[in-house]
């Protein structure tokens, strides 16, 4: 990036930023000059790690505990970041719990986390920092996707992120002119927990026409791209990280050597 503190006096809301893909989110945004509030569910220790880590840059940031599956937690925590931090300019929806038990046999109870979590959510918090952007002139709501969105064989966890996609472009049209709302939608992402499962990983390897996976600071890199001056143009679309995985591929039939399919 040409400017690489282009968010130098903004405030970033990073939900999910005590572990994973949201760590590298939220040192990310940091490292663009974002004042980053770290949001965590149980592991304080995790996100007190990004907090120092990007203290260890000379960047700001605070943690702040919220379970992204109930509103109120999810209302509280905007307006905690807002009073700590000042107004939420970038938003980005990360937190996400997966499940992909069948249907036949999903409680209910965890069709309610899940969706809660992975799309309730996204909406709450869109919704309660949207005033405070519009008054700015300016807001950049990013939601973490999925490729299972785009397959029938996650249950609930891809129907959440289906339904997330749906409701990146419409907040994208409602939210106009002045706040962009987009998605960054990862497949398989290499990390320790798929390092532990080598079949599936070689599996997923061997599917992905990049032949690896996509990596966290990858992810990070387009969360942040997508809040820059070079993204201000681009609004309701999602960016799929997968090495062309998803891509809808049909066996080749050599009919040129007149050959039956």
């Amino acid at each position: 990036m040409a400017e690489e503190t282009f968010l130098e006096g903004k405030v970033a809301l990073v939900t999910g930023a005590s572990s994973g893909t949201g760590v590298d989110i939220a040192r990310e945004l940091a490292r663009c000059g974002a004042r980053v509030a770290v949001h965590y569910r149980h592991s304080r220790a995790g996100a007190d790690e990004v907090v120092a880590a990007i203290h260890r840059i000379s960047g700001e940031a605070k943690a702040f505990r919220a379970d992204a599956a109930v509103s109120d937690d999810v209302r509280r925590l905007v307006d905690e970041v807002e009073s700590a931090l000042g107004p939420v300019s970038v938003l980005v929806n990360n937190a996400g719990p997966f499940a992909d038990t069948a249907f036949r046999t999903l409680s209910e109870r965890d069709w309610d986390y899940v969706m809660n979590a992975n799309l309730k959510a996204a909406f709450v918090a869109s919704q309660r920092v949207l005033p405070g952007m519009e008054r700015l002139g300016w807001g950049r709501i990013v939601n973490l996707g999925a490729t299972s969105g785009l397959v029938r064989s996650h249950s609930v966890y891809g129907l959440a992120k289906a339904a997330l996609l749906h409701l990146t472009e419409s907040m994208a049209v409602e939210f106009a002119p002045h706040v962009t709302v987009n998605a960054v939608v990862p497949s398989q992402i290499a990390s320790a927990r798929t390092d532990r499962m080598p079949d599936y990983k070689a599996a997923a390897i061997a599917t992905t026409p990049l032949k690896r996976l996509v990596t966290q600071p990858e992810i990070a890199k387009i969360v942040a791209l997508l809040c820059s001056a070079s993204f201000d143009f681009v609004t309701g679309r999602a960016i799929i990280l997968d090495g062309g995985r998803s891509l809808p591929v049909f066996p080749k039939l050599n009919l040129a050597a007149g050959l039956e399919p």
